[in-house]
């Protein structure tokens, strides 16, 4: 393998495995990937592009237009750009192994999976981390994201991921049970962390990957999933409370907030629907919302439910103000009908290429594995997309981006 070839192979492992432990060293390590392209791109004089990027970019450049107008958001959109880089970068450097890529990303993740899931259930703990896996809640969030929603998504593609290779991959059969130990593990991981959206996505996908690989695949897997699930919430009575709170919107102070934040979504869409209100401008343009209805219904219920749990209404504000928790929702607000379409275009095109990639390449193969991961984890987040801010954060799209990259290298890497 040539010098620069192992530099190549080594930023991405080392970038794969830092995707479950640190965010300053995946951008490190993005930076590092960056400079290797633009010596490839000068090298090689052409740059290899997917037709369904292109809709991501367009939307950046749509976004730019709004910060002639909020310049204070300039710095923010190159930032958000730079967590979608993997995505267009990977694909245009020479790399080998892309087995062990995978594998490692997986590992490392299931390994604080496993190391969170002593905590808590055994108390296990890890002087020597920079930070404990659980929070004071008691909830799962890993290394790398201080919040249950982030950990619910990383740790929900991981799932995915582990089971789409054990179903799918043609591997020794020692190895197709480690990766069924890691699935059980992650999954584990994601009901720990509880993170009521990936409990619905993931519901939703599992079984479609068992449907794709059989019917009897379907039915054992589901019922496994079920009865598994049925005793991991009998025997820890917070998650089954946690689970319950999907079906008691109206009694669930965090479901009638966002309710309060669509429904203000619209009003905010229907008043500037093709530009949007600029780029980063929701939390700025939702505090006048606030002030307006803060003293009407439901509102006002909302905020004096959260006064009986002594919650103060600048902290119920400060959780509003960050976004409306909908992805697609954020965009369209922001971005305008225009950008929603473009941002549709580039995450629908994604996940439908994936699954059209997969149908060309022979069955079992890495690459067809590999895309068939893709597929169903981007299904999975955009379904968790309607009720979060996944399809948005840098602590989601670093890991998500890496993988779609990796996804259009040749079969023979």
């Amino acid at each position: 393998m040539p010098f620069l070839e192992k530099i190549t192979f080594v930023c991405l492992l080392l970038y794969g495995i830092s995707t479950s432990i640190s965010i300053s060293a995946n951008n490190f390590f993005l930076g590092i990937i960056f400079i290797l392209f633009l010596y490839n791109w000068i090298k090689r004089k052409k740059v290899f592009y997917a037709r369904e990027g292109i809709p991501m970019i367009f939307l950046f450049f749509w976004r730019a237009i709004s910060t002639f107008f909020y310049p204070i958001h300039s710095f923010k959109l190159g930032g958000k750009f730079w967590d979608h880089l993997p995505y267009y970068l990977i694909p245009n450097l020479a790399i080998r192994k892309g087995k062990i890529l995978i594998y490692a990303t997986l590992f490392t993740a299931t390994l604080i999976s496993f190391m969170g899931i002593l905590q808590a259930f055994f108390r296990f703990e890890y002087p020597f981390l920079p930070s404990q896996l659980l929070n004071k809640e008691g909830e799962f969030v890993g290394l790398n994201f201080g919040f249950r929603m982030h950990s619910g998504g990383y740790y929900g593609i991981i799932t995915v991921f582990c089971l789409v290779f054990f179903c799918f991959f043609k591997e020794n059969w020692k190895l197709r049970i480690f990766l069924f130990f890691c699935f059980i593990l992650n999954i584990l991981a994601v009901f720990l962390a509880q993170a009521r959206t990936y409990y619905l996505a993931l519901g939703l996908v599992l079984p479609l990957i068992f449907l794709r690989k059989g019917n009897w695949w379907l039915i054992f897997g589901t019922y496994l999933l079920i009865v598994s699930i049925a005793g991991l919430l009998d025997y820890r009575p917070e998650l089954e409370k946690r689970f319950l709170s999907m079906v008691t919107v109206e009694k669930d102070m965090s479901a009638q907030s966002r309710l309060w934040m669509w429904k203000t979504s619209l009003k905010m869409i229907k008043k500037r629907p093709l530009a949007g209100i600029g780029f980063e401008n929701w939390q700025e343009e939702v505090v006048k919302y606030w002030e307006e209805e803060k003293v009407k219904y439901p509102l006002a219920r909302i905020i004096a439910d959260c006064r009986k749990y002594e919650v103060e209404e600048k902290t119920l504000l400060k959780a509003v103000q960050s976004h409306p928790h909908n992805s697609y929702l954020n965009v369209a607000v922001e971005d305008g009908l225009i950008g929603l379409v473009l941002f549709l275009f580039f995450w629908v095109g994604n996940a439908v290429q994936s699954f059209r990639r997969a149908k060309k390449l022979p069955k079992g193969s890495l690459m067809y594995t590999l895309n068939l991961a893709v597929g169903f984890s981007l299904l999975m987040l955009m379904i968790g997309a309607f009720f979060e801010y996944n399809l948005i954060t840098a602590r989601l799209l670093l890991p998500m981006t890496f993988l779609m990259g990796l996804s259009y290298l040749p079969e023979n890497s």
